[in-house]
């Protein structure tokens, strides 16, 4: 499985050179950090698991509207008994942008997944939707308002004995900056 992510991961990188270069077009970077308010869980207990997310990525902009790219982030739960769950989730995402100039609006979509790259760190797929608003600063920097939902795979493998695998969705809400 982790050969196919770090193929796929190669690819998805390559495809993005290969356009920057054959097309004139923008690339943007964006980060944001923000809250992980608890939704639902599959735990049995159905406990309240709230977080804490940092993201940076890398969207192309391959109109004046829509822009793919990819993510790396980590994104930090905690039950209210102390217990905490730490993912390291990296993604693929899809823009689209309703002014061509970035500003105002932007509807985005990922999906990914997190690979257990440490022993504090736990594995899973991730997914979500959202929506932004943001406002000029400077002539190259935005600073958006974000929420959206975000949903998360809490995978143990059957040996590990300290947890059982579940799901978690949240709400996000956030503050972001984007480079462009």
């Amino acid at each position: 499985m982790k050969a196919i992510i770090r193929i796929l991961f190669f690819v998805l990188v390559s495809m993005l050179n290969q356009q920057l270069y054959a097309q004139q077009k923008r690339l943007i970077n964006y980060t944001e950090i923000g809250a992980l308010i608890h939704s639902s869980t599959s735990l049995s207990e159905n406990t309240t698991l709230n977080g804490f997310r940092t993201r940076t990525g890398i969207t192309k902009l391959v109109s004046n509207h829509v822009g793919i790219g990819f993510a790396l982030g980590t994104d930090n739960y905690r039950k209210p008994s102390g217990a905490s769950y730490n993912t390291l989730p990296i993604t693929i995402n899809g823009s689209y942008f309703l002014k061509p100039d970035l500003i105002g609006l932007k509807l985005d979509v990922y999906g990914g997944y997190s690979p257990r790259l440490f022993d504090n760190f736990t594995r899973g797929m991730t997914a979500g939707a959202g929506l932004s608003y943001s406002f000029p600063v400077s002539n190259g920097l935005n600073l958006g308002l974000q929420t959206g939902y975000n949903y998360q795979k809490i995978d143990f493998p059957a040996s590990y004995r300290l947890g059982e695998s579940f799901d978690l969705g949240n709400i996000r809400l956030g503050i972001g900056l984007t480079f462009k």
